[in-house]
């Protein structure tokens, strides 16, 4: 079985007077693609904050590697808006710490299909396209762990094919840890291994793929939210 490369012990995070998690134990193993599921408002793109740091938590410990090998994809942080694809991935490759040449930018480009869409203002791209430039923004300096808060929604059919795509070479091909979320159940059991369920403010379930069919999935989900 693959070693943990995140865990998370005994994390309280709250909002005021709203508690998100009590007592949430969580281990992302490496290499693996976890999924994360749950109704909105459950605390997934929480998580997704804790884990690389950009909202603190209330009690609790985490371990986990540097920041620097992180890529992630979350809806409310966002490119510049008047910038089209290219130009937003040579404003971020000049602030990397990582050296990022035109070719490799073009390759990224390629290897998300966004070829169609790198020369249009990130501002006037449709939500599905938003979705696929989001991708290869997160993929800029070859990250090793991939966080994607929702990178399923508001696609057609053509874009939700090219993200599972993108998203199962990444993780087949090249080894990165994903975590993501989405509430299409099928295509997380498509391109996941496990998927850890959140209720109650704590992992309430964990599955491998090995041990749950399609069906078994959205059973699950019924039963454990209704």
């Amino acid at each position: 079985m693959a070693a943990s490369i995140i865990q998370l012990r005994n994390v309280e995070k709250s909002f005021t007077d709203t508690q998100v998690f009590k007592c949430l134990d969580i281990d992302i193993r490496q290499g693996i693609l976890t999924a994360i599921i749950g109704p909105n408002g459950c605390g997934k793109t929480t998580l997704f904050k804790i884990i690389l740091g950009i909202t603190d938590i209330n009690d609790g410990e985490i371990i986990k590697p540097d920041n620097n090998i992180f890529g992630f994809m979350i809806d409310d942080i966002l490119p510049y808006g008047h910038l089209n694809l290219s130009q937003n991935m040579t404003a971020l490759s000049k602030l990397s710490e990582k050296k990022v040449t035109k070719k490799q930018i073009g390759q990224i480009i390629s290897d998300t299909f966004c070829n169609k869409i790198k020369s249009k203002p990130f501002k006037n791209l449709s939500a599905g396209q938003k979705k696929k430039a989001m991708f290869a923004l997160t993929l800029l300096n070859n990250p090793e762990i991939l966080i994607l808060d929702e990178p399923l929604n508001s696609l057609d059919l053509k874009e939700r094919i090219d993200m599972i795509s993108s998203i199962r070479y990444q993780s087949r091909e090249l080894n990165k840890t994903v975590i993501i979320s989405s509430h299409d159940l099928e295509s997380l059991y498509e391109i996941c291994d496990e998927f850890c369920f959140i209720r109650e403010g704590r992992i309430f379930s964990k599955f491998l793929k090995q041990d749950i069919s399609s069906d078994d999935l959205t059973a699950g989900y019924l039963e454990i939210y209704s």
